[in-house]
């Protein structure tokens, strides 16, 4: 019984671990999620908006699952549009809010344009002028920032709509033309029959209603032409404003009508409140009966749209914007304190480091040029004029502050003695020094620059140059004998090598002499 026992709760642990492998359902892939997001924008243009949520509302799962969040952003900005469209406002807000701080986190311009932008229109669809027209202002300060501009006629078309409702009806024709202009660059019919409904609402604002009535019929045109139900149905309803204006009332209902039965069609009860709301004020005249069936559609379309739950939501969204707005300069401040304060620990850290450098080679620099100098000296001291005694130079080489030895005295002697018995051999060199001391010329070289600082070739030429300044000093003898008389092979050399060592000609030294 206890075996049996035992063998059930080992099963059971294994199908409850079945069941939750069972249950997490694997990602889908960027190919499917981007069919679902394709599916839902088909279904969007097409005006079927409850099947478009299904599907934003899938791909926004799998964005999820996948922390894709610039998919989830789209998803966010699609249904929000969507909702507004739908006239519920409150949930238009709650999209807008989650696409905000998703946008908010990857920072791109192009997406917060995109976002401010729904939220003007979200603002100016709750009648709350003075926001929309702050974030429309920002989305096309945004969209000026981006590289490529395609977004910037609908920024510009919705700006039409706030100004002109914002008594700034010239400002608002302006924006309109504005968009036009870009929308006709593309042949985009659609979005030239929203401007051109835009640019009508402008010039029933300015009072210029046969301009206003000409622009509705040519957008007409574009729309029908288009299927672009939505803004077809906005520019119904501003024709029946225009006509309502203008004292034509039989041709506002009609229009009226128009805009009411697409607007039912498609369940766009924002539009269809506007247009239930004008025909029962139109109707009350000379039909009661229909204008209060109208009236009563119109009340319950109200509270289902503009309720205060939804005004709350408004002003709770800008609120915490404005908060929102508030930590993210408080948050930049302090980064840009950060890298100001590592900018300076950098360049501090580099002037040292630079400082550091100069002063080690200077250090260096000067224990060469002491080592030189003590080269020189001890040089000086092995080398003098021919005209010096040997006392002299052996109290010369007896100097304290010069490191000699006997054997580097007797080695110097010895190449002295070689050098003066050849120094009209235009053919001596280290070569035949090196032949009469028994040394490589390497090594010769070498303990050369060891004793004096210089190669043997250089010093040869010292020792040739020195017995010249000697010989130049008497004018009896011709500068070409001195040349002769010092082993150089031709007078233009010698000229050369002696005004490099000396600063001056022969003939130049021989006058200062």
């Amino acid at each position: 019984m206890r075996a049996l026992l035992f063998v059930f709760l080992i099963i059971s642990m294994l199908m409850l671990s079945c069941d939750d492998y069972g249950d997490s359902t694997a990602p889908l892939s960027p190919q499917a999620t981007d069919h679902l997001m394709q599916e839902g924008d088909s279904l969007f243009y097409a005006d079927n908006y409850e099947e478009a949520i299904v599907k934003y509302q899938e791909c926004l799962t799998a964005c999820r699952t996948r922390k894709d969040t610039t998919g989830m952003s789209d998803c966010y900005f699609q249904l929000s549009v969507i909702y507004q469209r739908l006239g519920n406002i409150s949930m238009s807000f709650e999209m807008a809010k989650e696409c905000l701080h998703l946008d908010s986190l990857t920072n791109k311009a192009k997406n917060l344009s995109s976002t401010y932008n729904t939220l003007a229109a979200l603002y100016y669809s709750s009648k709350d002028i003075a926001s929309a027209r702050k974030f429309i202002n920002l989305a096309i300060e945004l969209e000026k920032k981006t590289e490529h501009q395609e977004n910037m006629a609908s920024r510009y078309g919705l700006a039409s709509e706030i100004y002109t409702k914002s008594d700034s009806a010239a400002r608002g024709l302006l924006f309109a033309k504005q968009a036009y202009k870009l929308d006709s660059l593309d042949a985009d019919t659609s979005s030239m029959g929203k401007r051109l409904c835009q640019m009508g609402d402008a010039y029933c604002a300015l009072g210029e209603y046969t301009s206003a009535e000409r622009t509705y019929q040519q957008a007409e045109h574009f729309l029908l032409q288009s299927h672009n139900t939505y803004s077809l149905c906005i520019t119904y309803k501003q024709l029946g404003n225009l006509y309502q204006q203008t004292g034509e009332k039989q041709k506002a209902i009609e229009y009226y009508e128009k805009s009411v039965d697409l607007a039912r069609a498609y369940k766009m009860n924002f539009l269809l409140e506007l247009g239930v709301s004008r025909l029962s004020s139109l109707y009350m005249d000379h039909n009661q009966a229909r204008g209060l069936m109208y009236a009563q559609e119109a009340m319950e379309l109200k509270d289902s749209i503009y309720n205060e739950k939804t005004q709350l939501v408004g002003q709770q969204f800008s609120a915490q914007y404005d908060l929102f707005n508030k930590e993210k300069k408080i948050s930049e401040q302090e980064n840009r304190i950060k890298v100001q304060k590592t900018m300076i620990l950098a360049i501090l850290s580099f002037l040292i480091l630079v400082l550091s450098v100069i002063g080690f080679y200077a250090y260096i620099r000067n224990m060469r040029r002491k080592q030189m100098e003590l080269h020189h000296k001890y040089y000086h001291a092995l080398t003098r004029d021919e005209d010096q005694t040997d006392s002299d130079r052996i109290e010369s080489l007896n100097d304290s502050s010069i490191q000699s030895t006997e054997s580097d005295r007797q080695f110097i002697l010895k190449v002295d003695e070689i050098i003066k018995e050849n120094i009209d051999v235009t053919a001596l060199s280290s070569v035949l020094i090196s032949d009469r001391i028994c040394l490589g010329q390497r090594q010769l070289n070498r303990k050369m620059k060891a004793i004096t600082g210089v190669d043997t070739g250089t010093y040869i030429r010292q020792k040739r140059l020195a017995k010249a300044k000697l010989m130049l000093k008497d004018s009896t003898v011709t500068i070409g004998d001195v040349q002769t008389a010092c082993g150089f092979d031709s007078p233009s050399y010698f000229s050369r090598v002696f005004k490099e060592e000396i600063g001056m000609t022969p003939s130049e030294f021989r006058k200062s002499s």
